[in-house]
C-alpha cells in the first residue's frame, strides 16, 4: 500500500516536470518564430527601401558579395592627356593662325556646358627663326598654345616626342606657303605636315590663280599688289594646292575655294605697273591713275583649302575634321557680298562635279558638328 502510494507521487511529480518542460519549449519557440519574423521583415523593409532607392538612383547596386549596404559605381570623368591637337607651321609672332582650333570649338553649341573647357582645344606653333618663336611665345603665354623652334622639313616626329601624348589631329598653314624660297618645297612641306596630323590639313592663302606679275619679274600693267611683294617667293596656286593635297595617300576628301570674285580691275587690290614693290592696296592719291579693265577669267582675292584624313567621313567624320571643312567654306568677312569659286572638290564614293561634291562635303562636316553638339562631354572627349 505505502508502494503504491509513492508511486502516485512519483508519477505526479513526473506529469507535472514534462508538462513545465513542454511549457517552456513552446515558449521558447514561438519567441523564436517571432524573432525570425522580425528578422525576415527587417530584411524585407530593407530590400524595399534598397528597391526604391535604384529606382531614383539606377547607378546604385547591391554588394552581391556581402549582400550588405548598397554601394555607388563611379565614374572617373575623361580627361584627354597632355599634348597639342593642332601643329601651326610658320606661327610667326603668334596670335593669329594658332587660335585657329581654339575659336572654332568655342562658337559650337554643346549640351554639356563643360565641353569646351574640357576639350582644351592647344596649338603648338612651330617657326624655324628663333626670333620669331621668343615674339610668339611672348603673345600666347597667357594662353593654352605654345610655340618652338622647328624645320617642318628637316626635323622628324622624335624630335616633338616630349610634347606630350595627345593626338595631333592636325595642322595649319595659314599664310605661309606664299613665303616659301621654291614652290616645289611649298608643296613638300605640306606633305611633311600632314605625316604628323592624323584628321586634317588646313590652308589660308592669297590667291595666285592667273597671276598678272610673274615671281622675279617687274609688272607690265595693274595687278594684285601682292604678286609684287618681295616676302612673296612662291606664288602658290590652286593647282600647286591640288598636287600637293593630292600627294597624301591618306587624304579621303578635299576641297579647294577661291574667295572674292573679281571682273573687272575695278576694285582696291589693283595697283598700276609702276607701283613701287610691297605697296599695299590703290591710294589714288598716292599712286598714278590706273585703267580700268574687264578680267577675263575673272581674278580672285583668297585661296583656302581643307583635306581630311579621315578613314570613312562619310560616315564617321571627326569633329576637327568637321571644323577644318566648314572654315574652309566659310567666306572672309570682307568678300562676303563677293562670289566664291569651287576651284577643286573630292569625296569619297562620288562621281559628281566640283560644285555638287562640295554641297555635299558641307553637309557632311556641318550633319557632323550637329551630331557632335548633342553628345555629352566624356563622349566628345573619347573621339579626339
Amino acid at each position: 500500500m505505502y508502494f503504491r502510494i509513492n508511486t502516485r507521487k512519483h508519477m505526479a511529480v513526473v506529469s507535472a516536470v514534462a508538462f513545465y518542460l513542454w511549457m517552456f519549449h513552446l515558449q521558447t519557440q514561438l519567441i523564436k518564430n517571432h524573432t525570425n519574423v522580425d528578422s525576415m521583415n527587417a530584411k524585407m523593409t530593407e530590400q524595399l527601401t534598397l528597391l526604391r532607392s535604384m529606382n531614383a538612383n539606377p547607378r546604385q547596386k547591391i554588394d552581391t558579395k556581402t549582400n550588405d549596404h548598397p554601394s555607388t559605381e563611379s565614374k572617373a570623368p575623361v580627361q584627354l592627356p597632355d599634348g597639342y591637337d593642332v601643329l601651326d607651321v610658320g606661327s610667326s609672332k603668334g596670335g593669329r593662325s594658332i587660335t585657329f582650333l581654339a575659336s572654332a570649338v568655342s562658337k559650337l553649341r554643346f549640351i554639356d556646358a563643360d565641353t569646351v573647357e574640357r576639350l582644351d582645344a592647344r596649338e603648338l606653333g612651330l617657326d624655324y627663326d628663333q626670333t620669331k618663336v621668343d615674339a610668339c611665345n611672348a603673345v600666347e603665354k597667357d594662353t593654352r598654345n605654345d610655340c618652338r623652334l622647328f624645320n617642318i622639313l628637316s626635323d622628324t616626329e622624335s624630335d616633338l616626342s616630349d610634347i606630350g601624348t595627345r593626338t595631333i589631329s592636325g595642322n595649319s598653314y595659314h599664310h605661309v606657303l606664299e613665303h616659301i624660297p621654291e614652290c616645289d618645297m611649298a608643296e613638300k612641306m605640306w606633305v611633311k605636315a600632314a605625316a604628323f596630323s592624323k584628321r586634317f590639313s588646313s590652308f589660308h592663302g592669297p590667291a595666285y590663280d592667273n597671276e598678272m606679275t610673274a615671281v622675279g619679274e617687274a609688272p607690265t600693267g595693274v595687278h594684285r599688289f601682292w604678286e609684287n611683294w618681295s616676302g612673296h617667293t612662291c606664288h602658290f596656286n590652286s593647282a600647286m594646292m591640288e598636287r600637293a593635297i593630292r600627294a597624301v595617300p591618306k587624304t579621303t576628301a578635299f576641297v579647294v575655294i577661291n574667295f572674292g570674285k573679281m571682273s573687272t580691275t575695278d576694285h582696291d587690290i589693283f595697283v598700276p605697273a609702276d607701283t613701287p614693290k610691297n605697296s599695299h592696296h590703290y591710294d589714288p592719291e598716292t599712286m598714278s591713275a590706273r585703267d580700268i579693265e574687264p578680267l577675263d577669267p575673272p581674278l580672285y582675292e583668297q585661296m583656302r583649302a581643307c583635306a581630311i584624313y579621315d578613314v570613312d567621313p562619310e560616315e564617321h567624320m571627326s569633329l576637327y575634321a568637321a571644323l577644318c571643312l566648314l572654315d574652309a567654306f566659310r567666306v572672309p568677312h570682307k568678300l562676303f557680298q563677293m562670289d566664291q569659286q569651287i576651284v577643286v572638290c573630292s569625296v569619297p564614293g562620288a562621281e559628281v562635279d566640283d560644285d555638287e561634291c562640295a554641297t555635299t562635303l558641307k553637309a557632311m562636316a556641318e550633319s557632323t558638328i550637329r551630331r557632335f553638339e548633342q553628345l555629352h562631354t566624356d563622349d566628345v572627349l573619347l573621339s579626339i
